[in-house]
């Protein structure tokens, strides 16, 4: 699986964790997080490399298909595209007139993307 695949995995699981089995939470963990092999998951586990297989494939077809009802995964990147967009222009303004409070806006916004 490609990193970026790995990445947009990740942020579904996020959101959508709950709904899996802890067999699946396990086993995503593990892949994602841990970055180890459906080989590698199968000796930590003491599964079967198919079982872990089977299982991975069942949890990221479930996630996927929250995310298709839900769509918290999209708004999530859309609000921050958004809200770089409005970085960007707060950016411009301050460079414009230097005032003091509009970087103090910039700051708290930066402040509040790193919290969510």
């Amino acid at each position: 699986m490609r990193q970026e695949n790995k990445v947009y995995l990740s942020l579904l699981y996020d959101f959508y964790k709950d709904f899996l089995t802890e067999r699946q939470k396990k086993i995503i963990e593990l892949y994602v997080n841990e970055d180890l092999t459906l080989g590698e998951i199968s000796k930590e586990l003491g599964i079967s490399r198919q079982g872990v297989f089977d299982a991975f494939r069942k949890a990221e077809i479930a996630l996927k298909r929250y995310e298709a009802k839900l769509r918290l995964a999209d708004k999530y990147y859309k609000n921050r595209s958004i809200i770089e967009e409005v970085l960007q222009k707060l950016r411009r303004i301050y460079e414009r007139y230097k005032d003091e409070e509009i970087m103090s806006i910039i700051n708290s916004i930066q402040e509040w993307q790193e919290d969510v």
